[in-house]
């Protein structure tokens, strides 16, 4: 088959729908220029060889990127709204996957089905399952196991049935906001609450950092909850980059952990928080309110240990 004949098929369609918000740009840009163009900056070549590589665009040395014309030709014949529907479902399924590895680690088929109906509320589940079918392996973190949805990984050794029947139990997933979907794949957490807020500005104002770097860090530090660290684990790796200047403010580095890890949505709980799961554990309907003390060197350590905290957590 030629060429030109298969940017006719579905195949073609297939391509494009496959892009990424970033690629799709990328693809338009160079669709206005009428032979080529040279590139400049890194992300933008980036692009450009990713788009090569599912053969919609040629790059030659020198930075050259040239779009066939059998390609344009192609893109005006298929082009349409259904086309950028289907473009827009598929993009909206790699965020719905991205905030699935982020909320929940183990998935149901419906549970993903309420996140993808959070834009697109008529779906039905066939249509669903083939857009996670046909989703891109770079877009594709989970796995099919028994008729669940598996994070990569977590297969291994069949964690996956430890983490849903011993940790998650009977708890219900937690459906976040279109907001909050967006947050997810855009920046890797929902870093947006006011403990996460005070951690960045005690970094910031403690260790001469700019905002940028603090919400790195928040973000390294959000990780550390989701994956099980130990407060005193943290807060040594933490100082390897940013050395305590006095035990007084370990301490506080402390404190706001442990506030922090109790806003902060985590797979254990299906997404929930920890006054979330509080709340359901209780059977109430509403948030408790929590006062937290500061912790005393002679106080039993929170992270459980059973020691004193001066001996544990909190020693130098």
């Amino acid at each position: 088959m030629e060429e030109k004949e298969l940017m006719k098929t579905e195949d073609f369609e297939e391509r494009l729908t496959a892009l990424g918000e970033s690629e799709m740009q990328m693809f338009r840009f160079l669709l206005d220029k009428p032979a080529g163009v040279i590139l400049t900056v890194e992300t933008d070549r980036i692009l450009a060889q990713l788009l090569e590589r599912e053969g919609l665009v040629l790059c030659e040395e020198g930075d050259k990127v040239i779009m066939p014309e059998e390609v344009r030709s192609a893109y005006e014949e298929v082009r349409s709204d259904e086309l950028t529907l289907r473009w827009r479902k598929r993009n909206w399924m790699y965020k719905c996957i991205e905030a699935g590895k982020y909320l929940y680690g183990v998935m149901t088929w419906d549970a993903l089905r309420a996140l993808f109906g959070l834009r697109y509320p008529g779906a039905g589940m066939a249509e669903v399952m083939k857009l996670f079918d046909t989703t891109p392996a770079y877009y594709q973190w989970f796995t099919e196991r028994d008729g669940k949805l598996v994070l990569n990984g977590f297969e291994k050794d069949d964690y996956w049935k430890h983490l849903e029947k011993q940790i998650q139990g009977n708890v219900s997933f937690y459906v976040p906001t279109v907001e909050e979907v967006e947050d997810l794949f855009e920046q890797g957490s929902l870093i947006n609450r006011e403990s996460h807020r005070k951690m960045r500005e005690f970094i910031e104002d403690n260790f001469g950092c700019d905002t940028n770097t603090a919400i790195l860090k928040v973000h390294d530090l959000y990780e550390t909850v989701n994956n099980h660290r130990r407060i005193n684990d943290v807060a040594d790796d933490f100082a390897k980059e940013f050395p305590f200047e006095s035990d007084e403010t370990e301490f506080k580095f402390i404190e706001l952990y442990m506030e922090m890890s109790h806003e902060c949505r985590i797979r254990d709980n299906r997404g929930h928080d920890h006054y979330e799961m509080v709340a359901i554990m209780a059977g109430a309907k509403d948030k408790p309110q929590v006062k937290r003390a500061k912790i005393g060197r002679n106080d039993p350590c929170p992270c459980g240990s059973g020691k004193k905290y001066k001996n544990c957590c909190g020693r130098n």
